[in-house]
């Protein structure tokens, strides 16, 4: 384990046993009177983090409630949030198989919305060469690799996942960050044409669109003036940050909580000491990509 990672380990066992984490997050819901969306994003959904995975949906289910698009349009637009607790809207990243096998399924039982964020590439690249791909794009291929080489949904499965209420959007082409150093032809087709693709594909208009890494530097004014002139309503960034009335649509920023953490951890990702150690760079990256 890195020190970083032990230092973040030895934190969340020491808000766990201190109770911190609840008492924390409990005074973030009553100051905003449950009035937010808390997102958050994941990567592989492995089946043999299925336990694990749905021991984290109930602690969501008890705390938070689903969000539909209509609703999360309506608090930042108006402002209107009705529901009786706080929104958790889990998103999905990279278009993994098991997104559609394990997370799906589960996040139908306990009443959630998903959100499923896919680089077009993958998608259409054959099942034998998935792995290949993923990892010359820096996408963590699933463990254990399933049988048949095929590590990415299929359009049918996206489709379908249409059809159920689930969410569909633009994880760029080919998975690639965004920084300032990236070509502007390969902007337009990484985030614009992609966007054209994708609504092709789908048969739907695409409105979401994620962006590929969550350094800092993977940021930039040129890709995220290229997203707001695409016609993307929504934007999606990781810098750890609930979304309320008023919020930037463009800049909805996310928590990273992965379905094989123990809950101790995912208790201190959501209790808001995650905000408040990324409010920096979420600054940062705010001034960044304004536009």
């Amino acid at each position: 384990m890195s020190p970083r990672g032990l230092s973040k380990s030895l934190l969340a066992w020491g808000v766990t046993v201190t109770r911190l984490d609840r008492v924390l997050l409990a005074l973030y819901k009553a100051r905003r009177r449950g009035r937010f969306v808390r997102l958050i994003n994941s990567h592989d959904t492995p089946r043999s983090a299925l336990d694990n995975y749905r021991r984290q949906l109930d602690f969501y289910s008890r705390h938070y409630c689903g969000v539909s698009e209509p609703d999360l349009e309506r608090l930042l637009r108006d402002g209107r949030w009705d529901k009786g607790k706080p929104g958790l809207l889990p998103s999905f990243d990279d278009g993994l198989r098991s997104h559609y096998d394990v997370a799906a399924p589960l996040l139908e039982e306990f009443g959630f919305t998903g959100w499923f964020f896919v680089p077009l590439q993958l998608i259409d690249t054959p099942a034998p060469r998935q792995l290949a791909f993923a990892q010359a794009h820096q996408i963590v291929a699933p463990e254990p690799r399933p049988t048949d080489g095929r590590i990415a949904m299929s359009w049918d499965e996206l489709r379908d996942l249409q059809r159920r209420g689930h969410v569909v959007g633009c994880h760029t082409r080919t998975h690639h960050r965004l920084s300032a150093a990236t070509p502007p032809r390969q902007l337009d087709d990484e985030i614009v044409a992609a966007k054209c693709d994708l609504e092709s594909r789908l048969g739907r208009p695409v409105e979401h669109f994620c962006w590929v890494g969550g350094e800092e530097w993977s940021y930039s004014r040129a890709a995220a003036e290229r997203v707001r002139d695409a016609g993307y309503r929504y934007g999606y960034m990781t810098c750890s940050r609930p979304c309320v009335a008023g919020s930037d649509r463009l800049k909805l920023h996310r928590t990273n909580v992965e379905s094989t953490w123990p809950m101790r951890a995912v208790r201190l990702q959501l209790c808001g000491i995650a905000d408040w150690a990324n409010a920096r760079k979420r600054r940062r990256v705010d001034a960044l990509t304004s536009v």
